[in-house]
């Protein structure tokens, strides 16, 4: 596969970090960064959103090239090949009321209800704990963020368990101070390369040389923090 040819990027939506603005342009924190590394490596690239599903289901086929992600899908290491560049860590929170005593992970889970969001995928840790029989957890789900801490507040639920990003802005969307809660898992934001392309290791190892010449130059390459 030529040097030269268009890389096909993907990205997850997420405000303020990878959206599209007015004009249908794909703009953000997470793009900005990214553009540092394909603009050092000399690559000429294209950045879509899309949902996780599409996203490894284009990885799987080589349609799409490279995703910026979390390594929160099973089997992600057979058809992708990953990163050692980590652009910031994502934390997973427990969030509980006030006045709840604090929670210990897992422990606390045992026989109690956790609120999910709905299709959400968590870090695989994260995902191992929920899969455990022996907490007999009583899995409830929401299809939105705000939903989900409305559930929590009204007591239809013991626990929330979300992302610190999206949980903070629906937070922010309800008024509300930050909830009390414990950090469950931080998994690193990294970039994974389709195993389609026959030149894989060899653009995953170009991008990361990319990524440390810039860290080696004072550049922050963290996309958790603006």
């Amino acid at each position: 596969m030529a040097n030269d040819a268009v890389l096909k990027v993907v990205l997850l939506a997420y405000p303020e970090y990878s959206e599209y603005d007015e004009q249908g342009r794909v703009v953000g924190h997470a793009v900005d960064v990214l553009a540092r590394v394909f603009e050092r490596a000399g690559r000429e690239y294209e950045i879509s959103l899309l949902p996780i599903a599409r996203v490894r289901r284009g990885l799987v086929s080589g349609e799409l090239d490279i995703w910026l992600g979390l390594n929160n899908q099973v089997g992600l290491e057979a058809y992708t090949v990953q990163g050692r560049a980590s652009f910031g860590r994502v934390p997973v929170h427990l969030y509980y009321r006030q006045g709840e005593p604090v929670p210990s992970w897992p422990d606390s889970l045992h026989n109690r209800s956790i609120i999910l969001i709905t299709n959400y995928n968590y870090s695989l840790p994260v995902a191992r704990v929920l899969q455990d029989e022996r907490l007999v957890v009583d899995k409830r789900s929401s299809s939105s963020h705000v939903g989900a801490i409305r559930m929590l507040l009204r007591g239809r639920g013991d626990y929330l368990l979300d992302y610190r990003g999206q949980a903070s802005a629906a937070m922010a969307e309800l008024g509300l101070e930050s909830l009390p809660h414990i950090v469950v898992d931080e998994p690193p934001m990294r970039l994974f390369v389709s195993r389609r392309r026959a030149d894989a290791a060899e653009l995953m190892n170009e991008l990361d040389l990319a990524f440390e010449s810039l860290v080696s130059e004072g550049v922050d390459m963290d996309i958790t923090r603006q």
